[in-house]
């Protein structure tokens, strides 16, 4: 199914547009992408309507899009293990949300843990989508600090529930950008550096 919709889509795009081959593969992994994280959303927020966790995995969602849109982090080398790690994220961590309450002291020491870890390791590339330019990496830093702060003083200062969301969006983030996630699924880190060396 994915493959006819993209390649209907390809097809409209060589017919108006004269790309070379290089921006039409672009253009291909950009849409295969979409293809995938709007079928795969679909499966999370039905299962979540399901579970009655819909608004749990809504603003999880909201949440966790900004840290991951700047911060980047690991990607699953196939489809299973994207599915697999994808579940824990969009219903697993909703769905802890509403069996556990984090008292001010977790929530005081997710916050350090994940400045610490955000400031060490932001942002962290793929093999596939290496960030070489030093401005952008700091561009994307920044960018990713800023909203780590502001959900940092959101979990320190809100009496409310949406904090445990907040985070556990932050904390699961964090772990994606650590090398240790990167080794454990055994794909290469700081790719950047070995795209400077060539």
């Amino acid at each position: 199914m994915k493959r006819i919709v993209v390649d209907s889509i390809m097809n409209k795009i060589k017919n108006l547009n004269k790309y070379d081959d290089i921006k039409l593969s672009e253009i291909r992994y950009g849409l295969e992408a979409i293809y995938l994280n709007v079928s795969r959303f679909l499966v999370f927020f039905t299962i979540n309507t399901i579970l009655d966790i819909f608004w749990e995995s809504l603003l999880f969602f909201i949440f966790y899009v900004p840290l991951r849109s700047f911060s980047f982090g690991f990607h699953a080398k196939n489809s299973l293990t994207c599915w697999i790690l994808s579940s824990i994220a969009f219903i697993g961590l909703p769905y802890l949300s509403t069996v556990i309450s984090l008292n001010f002291i977790i929530k005081i020491f997710a916050v350090i843990f994940s400045l610490i870890i955000y400031v060490i390791y932001s942002p962290a590339d793929t093999p596939k989508r290496p960030i070489t330019s030093e401005k952008y990496r700091t561009k994307l830093k920044l960018y990713t600090m800023f909203f780590v702060l502001i959900y940092s003083l959101l979990i320190l200062l809100i009496d409310s529930d949406i904090t445990t969301i907040i985070a556990l969006a932050l904390i699961h983030q964090s772990i994606l950008i650590t090398p240790l996630i990167y080794k454990i699924f055994n794909v290469s880190y700081n790719n950047y550096l070995y795209c400077q060396l060539n």
